[in-house]
């Protein structure tokens, strides 16, 4: 099969509704190449035999740009791949750091690496994999100040990074990524994932649906569970990472068939994929400048939190999943399409010994970093704040709440305080599951499940002086108080 510069050999990219290569941006040399070494020709020999990449696909990989926001779950596997298949320029968002939590799903850091940043401890492996990727690092956050300056900035200036691959967390990154992306005129490659279940699209890509018209607005906050909550199979972001990476090749490639104009789902559990279309809304307003996403979400304040409180809650989460699977509907799906509940928690064993309120299912859509450690618009006021050790302090001098877990009973059958009456997620809590009169002791996993709590019970007509609320949860429990319980 034959190749043409106009299709196969180099990336294409959006200017209003021409595509071009990255190349003619600029009236400059470029840093493009037209050859391989002879090292390159004989790792890539898999590809150049493939008749729809070759020596001139090849090529356009190695004079491509790619840009990877978040190298955590969804983006380890990108990375791996991108340097793997010979994507010449690979650029960097992360501001965090590696912790061992992170090794049970971000594989593209290792035991040797914790405490490195995740940036750095990416390079290292794209250079183990492939010294011929060259890499750009933003040890970073990637915020509307920073959006613009690091997407356009590329590795030439006046070259905007080619795609942008979605590894981020949360929603007001997303809408950031998507907005920015509309700006410069970038297509990026999205994903989510929760529990067993994710899924994929392209957006912004030659003129086609951006992430705002599958979500033209975000849910409340609090609304849906993080993976924090919700869990999170291990090997559920490597299969959508690799989709992602996918999907950028072809796109580098100048192929047809890209997953734009449709999201696709996968379910691990039962093994099948699914698709529903998604069509531009029309009307929508035309995105020129960056706004304040965190407050458009209504959720937090982006704060660079430690690895120790953030990085077993910086999980993904399902911003949409299709009831049944929708082969060639192409009509844009409403935000209650996109929010139907598919995220029911799975209960482990029950201890006998304590009684496990049924949870309501858990309705999908909220931001994916909704940590532990994240203060939020919450009323703390309205009822009693303790830290463990004034906790144990009062509980030598003999005091006897009623002590509550609001976590699920997954994460009770990992640890808990041997001397909780009851566990009832938060989201699932009423007067019932409280005596009428006395003290109740309120703990989740970090804190903000519990205030969550505290404030719904208050809101039913509880005294709210009657609530305590563990601070930092039983994750600071252990401490301050009691270093033999494990972590997670």
């Amino acid at each position: 099969m034959s190749f043409s510069l106009s299709n196969q050999g180099f990336p294409m990219s959006r200017r209003g509704t021409k595509w071009e290569s990255p190349c003619a941006r600029t009236h400059h040399i470029c840093y493009s190449t037209s050859s391989l070494s002879n090292d390159e020709i004989s790792r890539y020999s898999r590809h150049l035999v493939l008749s729809d990449v070759g020596m001139k696909g090849q090529v356009a990989l190695k004079n491509s740009s790619v840009l990877v926001i978040g190298a955590g779950e969804l983006g380890s596997p990108c990375l791996l791949y991108l340097a793997a298949a010979g994507v010449g320029h690979v650029g960097i968002v992360d501001a965090d750091t590696v912790d061992a939590s992170n090794l049970q799903r971000q594989i593209i850091h290792g035991t040797s690496t914790v405490g490195v940043s995740k940036c750095e401890s990416a390079r290292r492996r794209i250079q183990d994999i492939n010294p011929h990727v060259k890499t750009r690092l933003y040890q970073e956050e990637f915020t509307s100040e920073t959006a613009l300056r690091i997407l356009k900035g590329g590795f030439e200036e006046g070259r905007p990074y080619d795609v942008v691959i979605d590894g981020s967390d949360n929603f007001p990154t997303k809408y950031l990524i998507n907005d920015a992306c509309d700006i410069v005129g970038v297509p990026w490659v999205y994903s989510a994932i929760l529990a067993f279940e994710g899924q994929l699209s392209v957006f912004n890509y030659q003129n086609g649906p951006t992430y705002r018209d599958m979500l033209p607005t975000p849910p409340p906050p609090g609304d849906v569970p993080s993976c924090a909550e919700g869990g999170v199979l291990g090997v559920l972001p490597g299969t959508m990472g690799c989709l992602q990476a996918t999907e950028v090749i072809k796109i580098l490639l100048g192929k047809e068939s890209i997953c734009s104009g449709r999201v696709l789902t996968f379910d691990a559990l039962k093994m099948k994929f699914g698709q529903i279309g998604l069509a531009k809304r029309e009307n929508r307003e035309v995105i020129t400048e960056l706004i304040d996403y965190q407050g458009f979400c209504g959720g937090p304040k982006t704060a660079k939190a430690s690895s120790k409180e953030t990085n077993s809650n910086n999980a993904n989460i399902m911003e949409m999943v299709p009831s049944t699977t929708q082969e060639d509907d192409k009509h844009a799906p409403t935000s209650f399409d996109l929010l139907k509940a598919k995220a029911a928690p799975r209960n482990g064993t029950k201890d006998p010994k304590l009684e496990t309120a049924t949870s309501t299912p858990l309705t999908t859509g909220r931001s994916m970093d909704e940590a532990e450690s994240t203060s939020s618009n919450l009323q703390e006021d309205a009822f009693h704040s303790i830290d463990p050790k004034k906790c144990l302090d009062k509980l030598v001098d003999g005091w006897t709440p009623w002590v509550l877990d609001v976590r699920l009973p997954t994460e009770h059958d990992i640890v808990a305080l041997p001397f909780t009456d009851r566990v009832v997620p938060h989201r699932s809590v009423e007067l019932e599951h409280i005596p009428k009169s006395g003290d109740v002791l309120v703990y989740c996993k970090g804190g903000v499940r519990g205030k969550k709590a505290c404030n719904k019970l208050v809101e039913l007509g509880v005294d709210a002086d009657r609530l305590y609320n563990l601070e930092g949860g039983i994750m600071r429990w252990q401490d301050d108080v009691d270093s033999s319980m494990p972590r997670y």
